[in-house]
């Protein structure tokens, strides 16, 4: 649905963003990479223009200099996650550093530290698994996942792009916000504090 919305928003537009799809199936393969190329160009069927953006898939393992550099790249200027639950949600935590706006879901685990005044928490619904996703033991057909807003999404989308300025200000002070509340030493210092609260001075 992210591809879908972000084809809708922006086609038949005057030079529009690109959308990089860091993304893969079951593994890192090239069956695999192949068939999310093929889902890619199965959504932009569905959607009837004469002109479409450009989306680039991006597939495989990347090194941490290779992710950083994704992250940090000047042509890189919003990240952006419809997910339905992250548990933790650590590449967005990692994107919050990248001083971009950052929109996600709002809900899971990231939300303990995607401040909503500096990033955008998208809004939605919980709505039952579909059974073409069940998982054994994983993804249990009955239970709910997060479905955001569609529509709400791909006005913020069109929104932070015409007005960078105003989000991009905001991302700055969620990178402030992520670094003095949510890094190695920020967790080692609320480690040390609960330790010494609750440990008695001789371990019992």
């Amino acid at each position: 649905m992210l591809v879908k919305v972000f084809l809708e928003k922006f086609k038949n537009k005057p030079n529009p963003p690109a959308l990089i799809l860091k993304t893969s199936g079951a593994t890192f393969s090239i069956l695999d990479r192949n068939e999310i190329i093929r889902k890619v160009r199965e959504i932009k069927k569905t959607v009837k223009a004469d002109t479409y953006p450009n989306i680039y898939v991006v597939h495989g393992d990347l090194t941490l200099d290779e992710l950083n550099g994704l992250y940090n790249h000047p042509k890189v200027k919003a990240h952006v996650s419809f997910t339905k639950g992250e548990g933790f949600g650590r590449p967005l935590l990692e994107a919050a550093m990248s001083q971009k706006p950052v929109i996600a879901s709002n809900w899971s685990g990231h939300v303990d530290f995607l401040h909503p005044e500096y990033t955008v928490l998208l809004p939605g619904e919980l709505t039952n698994v579909h059974k073409s996703a069940a998982w054994k033991d994983v993804l249990i057909e009955g239970s709910k996942w997060f479905t955001v807003n569609y529509q709400y999404a791909g006005d913020v989308l069109m929104d932070v792009w015409k007005n960078y300025g105003k989000y991009k200000t905001a991302a700055e002070k969620q990178t402030r916000y992520t670094r003095e509340n949510f890094s190695y030493k920020a967790m080692e210092d609320k480690l040390i504090e609960i330790m010494e609260k609750n440990v008695p001075d001789i371990p019992q």
